[in-house]
């Protein structure tokens, strides 16, 4: 996706959020990333507005590392199925 059609998209999702932090409320728009709720790798669609939301950056690294384990489990997942064939 085209860095012109992110900014667009949060664009609208931060007037539709008034600027707010989808997980804790956090009202410092300058600082919010643009956030796919559910992970694209997750089956998160893209680029539908009901996916996308603002992150405050605390909210954003716990996140994030929520999905790092998620991914490290289902690769360890993926290794011990393949052994045991």
């Amino acid at each position: 996706m085209s860095s012109g059609r992110w900014r667009s998209l949060k664009a609208r999702v931060s007037r539709r959020d008034h600027g707010c932090c989808y997980r804790c409320g956090d009202e410092d728009e300058g600082e919010h990333v643009l956030d796919h709720i559910i992970p694209i790798s997750e089956g998160g669609s893209p680029d539908d507005l009901d996916n996308l939301g603002l992150l405050c950056p605390t909210c954003d690294a716990a996140k994030s590392a929520d999905e790092a384990l998620r991914g490290n489990e289902r690769r360890l997942e993926r290794a011990r199925a393949a052994r045991g064939r």
